[in-house]
């Protein structure tokens, strides 16, 4: 299970604003890489992950899929969709049904694209047509995820300055787009000069910002639901007959 917005998708919203507001083609790199030398410009940003604070207590919310279907081999086939549920199938979804394998994951689209067709499953079994279903738990975690941003050069100051404004702002939501990301910016601290010595041992302007952001962060489980149940009578004394 990934965490939806994951790491990359949280660092590319990052790399987006950082782009778009500091000078054209000014690079910006992710840091913890060995053995790679500085960006060939005088003037450059390396960002460093560190650390995850969690903002709120977990939502939990259930969404339930519910198909007619029947699997031959690899393929699931759905034939029919219960339109009561809001669910969808799709790459990841664990299968549940009274002839299917448990354990069974659909890991590729046929003709389906999350209602009727094919999709590919494993384990490989025969399941013969039955209501089946591919339901969920999404659990949202508020999280803070806040980035270091080493800005160096002899613009560093500048640069710097451009990113703590900018993330204090509401201008920084038009580039970041969290209804489409996932991510928001909150502020960024002020910033400070940490001196850096480079490979020849020469000292280099550097300026660091904390950068802190806000990620919507889900973890989708697979879920059975029951939708009706069956009500019958017994006998209690002939079945627990007293002794």
């Amino acid at each position: 299970m990934i965490p939806t917005p994951n790491q990359v998708q949280v660092q590319t919203a990052l790399v987006t604003f950082l782009t778009a507001v500091l000078p054209a083609g000014m690079p910006v790199v992710q840091g913890q890489d060995n053995r790679v030398p500085e960006p060939a410009g005088t003037d450059f940003v390396v960002f460093w992950p560190l650390r995850r604070p969690r903002l709120a207590t977990n939502i939990d919310s259930y969404v339930d899929a519910v198909f007619t279907g029947y699997i031959t081999g690899t393929m699931l086939t759905i034939t029919a969709v219960s339109f009561k549920y809001a669910g969808k199938i799709g790459v990841g979804s664990t299968v549940f049904g009274p002839n299917v394998t448990p354990g069974t994951v659909v890991t590729a689209l046929g003709t389906g694209t999350g209602g009727l067709g094919t999709y590919t499953v494993s384990p490989s079994q025969t399941a013969a047509s039955a209501v089946i279903a591919a339901g969920t738990t999404s659990l949202l975690q508020e999280t803070e995820v806040v980035f270091q941003l080493d800005v160096h050069g002899p613009n560093s100051s500048d640069n710097a300055q451009v990113i703590s404004t900018l993330m204090r702002d509401e201008i920084a939501f038009r580039y970041f787009k969290p209804a489409s990301t996932g991510v928001s910016p909150l502020y960024a601290d002020d910033p400070h000069q940490v001196p850096f010595m480079n490979a020849e041992q020469q000292y280099e302007s550097r300026y660091v910002v904390e950068a802190h952001m806000q990620a919507q962060q889900a973890v989708i489980i697979p879920q059975e639901f029951f939708d009706e149940i069956e009500v019958d009578l017994i006998n209690v004394d002939a079945v627990y007959p007293v002794t």
